[in-house]
């Protein structure tokens, strides 16, 4: 039978498998973005010269697997803490915060890319998106880790 136990342990499992992809396609950007410049070298809409996106796809790339690792690191951290109870905390509204900020950094080093190739326009909007997204969230956690610090000081 399905539980909250086992949600929870499938996604520590699921943290865990992203941050070791993250690594692993790390070892793998130059290759994938010398793919892509080769692949899609007939498209027309960029600002910059296509043959040169190598060097800024690459960066872009390591860029966006160092802020996935360290998302992934502070989603590692608020599961952890989930595990143990401790779920209306101060840290976890924080690691939500980071987390927003994150995204928000993905989508902006997408956009950037995005003078180089358009698709990475819509990525970087996506990423943008998901920050915000994120920021609500911690702004109902954050209210909602004041409202239970009220409720412990009650009698």
């Amino acid at each position: 039978m399905w539980n909250k136990d086992k949600s929870l342990i499938l996604s520590r499992i699921l943290t865990l498998a992203a941050a070791m992809a993250a690594v692993i396609i790390a070892f793998f950007i130059p290759a994938i973005a010398e793919w892509y410049e080769f692949e899609m070298s007939v498209e027309a809409n960029s600002i910059f010269d296509r043959s040169s996106m190598f060097v800024p796809m690459c960066i872009t790339l390591y860029i966006c697997d160092v802020l996935a690792l360290a998302a992934l690191w502070n989603l590692h951290v608020l599961l952890r803490n989930i595990s143990r109870d401790q779920v209306f905390i101060q840290k976890n509204t924080n690691c939500l915060r980071r987390i927003s900020w994150i995204c928000m950094g993905v989508g902006a080093a997408m956009m950037i890319f995005g003078l180089w190739s358009s698709i990475f326009v819509f990525f970087g909007m996506c990423g943008l998106m998901f920050g915000l997204i994120m920021r609500v969230l911690k702004n109902v956690f954050e209210k909602a880790v004041e409202i239970k610090s009220e409720n412990d000081f009650t009698i």
